[in-house]
């Protein structure tokens, strides 16, 4: 049986080809439509990829100011949406770590959220890739990046550590966010790792546009028919 929200996105499609039909092929509505269609399509892309959205706590430094940000982000299926208990501190910043569940095949194996509220430009960046025993590091070139919602401007990198990982990790400078997916070397993935990672990003919001994502999430979840997370 399908749910309210499958019957809602069948609705929109109907829409869009009434509007085409009653607007005769005008370049407005085809927009319109396209602009539906194209969200439909995103949202059962990431549905069949993601999870639930990450749960982000809320940790304070010695003044009581919380450290982290409003931060909106679906991660792969069998990745944890509830994070590990310890937030981590490192320098400059502090960590939060998700991980796959047991006997999972999904990839990435690991996923941090890295916050900070330093002052000195570049000590967040030096501080993340210390933490990950960051070696043949590589910066992604422009025309490589993957392409982040809401025009952050980000630092991208791929690279290998010590403990035989590769790391792809996502720098929003002025935000000093980081978003950080780790996997297995011994365990390559190719363009199935690159997919996933990607629609998870294109899902990372911050601040205000993570509260209008969240709202979003529990209006798509009431047409569900409630929270089925488990």
């Amino acid at each position: 049986m399908p749910t309210k929200f499958s019957l809602l996105k069948k609705t929109s499609l109907t829409l869009c080809l009434c509007l085409l039909i009653l607007g005769c092929g005008t370049s407005e509505y085809e927009e319109q439509a396209n602009q539906t269609l194209n969200l439909v399509a995103e949202a059962d892309e990431a549905d069949k990829l993601l999870g639930f959205p990450v749960e982000v706590p809320e940790p304070k430094d010695a003044n009581g100011t919380v450290l982290t940000k409003h931060t909106f982000l679906r991660l792969p299926r069998e990745n944890y949406s509830r994070p590990y208990p310890e937030v981590i501190r490192g320098h400059a910043m502090v960590l939060v770590k998700y991980g796959k569940q047991k006997g999972s095949t999904a990839v990435p194996r690991d996923v941090f959220l890295a916050y900070s509220n330093e002052t000195e430009g570049g000590v967040f960046a030096e501080g993340v890739l210390e933490h990950f025993e960051a070696k043949t590091q590589k910066k992604k070139a422009d025309d490589k990046k993957i392409k982040i919602k809401d025009d952050l401007k980000t630092d991208q990198y791929y690279f290998t550590n010590s403990s035989s990982e590769t790391i792809h990790l996502f720098l929003a400078i002025d935000e000093k966010v980081a978003l950080i997916f780790k996997y297995d070397l011994d365990k390559p993935q190719g363009a199935k790792q690159e997919k996933v990672t990607e629609r998870s990003m294109r899902t990372f919001r911050l601040n205000e546009n993570a509260d209008l994502s969240k709202s979003q999430w529990d209006l798509k979840l009431q047409y569900e028919g409630g929270d089925k997370k488990p």
